[in-house]
């Protein structure tokens, strides 16, 4: 990789990690990146059997909060939007803002995109645009059409970092996404994302199926 041919190419990796953030990743079993998938419900959630062990991934606004719990981590990451200067998702709802002031709460943030000098502060992690990894550093840059891609999914970024340390800093825990797929919602043209899919296709990623939810006639004779 050329690493002066974009911004970010300098940056230590491992060293924009929260310290707290990679104690809990280093006794990790499991990382399971929630998508903002609107599909993913309750029972999604309950067959994942969460606990303590396990590290929960949500993106900037973070939709489905609601199925969240304190009895596992909580890492949220956010990207920022540069035109108009603020990372998406933040300051929080009170939703989120709960699971942070739990007494058993183990929360971390990841913010990625940073444009501007920040200090770091405890439990949050700080990368610049862009991450200097060959998946992220190699993304497509248009459209066929032309039309530029504005960069990496905020998913993307996180499951690439998350890999990273599986593969070059020895951390063993199993890698998981829910909600990765076209069962609900709309993708926005602004991210390449059949080079994201296709990256995940070959990766050492567990890709979870949805549960199957009911029909509005299914839950209609239920209530009968």
């Amino acid at each position: 990789m050329d690493l002066a041919a974009l911004p970010g190419g300098d940056q230590d990796i491992l060293g924009a990690f929260d310290k707290g953030l990679l104690d809990c990743l280093r006794s990790a079993e499991r990382v399971v990146l929630v998508a903002n998938n609107p599909a993913i419900g309750q029972a999604d959630v309950d067959a994942l059997a969460l606990g303590h062990r396990d590290a929960v991934v949500s993106f900037n606004t973070c939709l489905k909060w609601p199925l969240l719990s304190s009895l596992s981590a909580n890492i949220f990451i956010h990207g920022y939007n540069a035109p108009d200067q603020y990372f998406f998702g933040l300051p929080y709802g009170p939703g989120v803002q709960a699971l942070w002031q739990a007494p058993e709460a183990r929360c971390f943030t990841i913010l990625v995109g940073v444009a501007h000098p920040m200090s770091p502060v405890k439990g949050v992690s700080l990368f610049r645009e862009r991450i200097p990894l060959p998946a992220l550093w190699n993304y497509p840059s248009a459209h066929a059409n032309g039309k530029r891609f504005v960069g990496p999914s905020t998913g993307f970024n996180a499951l690439v970092l998350f890999d990273w340390l599986r593969r070059d800093q020895g951390m063993d825990f199993r890698l998981l996404t829910l909600g990765y797929s076209n069962d609900g919602g709309k993708l926005w043209s602004g991210h390449a994302w059949d080079y994201e899919r296709a990256w995940l296709a070959n990766a050492d990623v567990v890709t979870l199926a949805l549960q199957r939810q009911p029909s509005w006639w299914q839950r209609l004779f239920k209530r009968r």
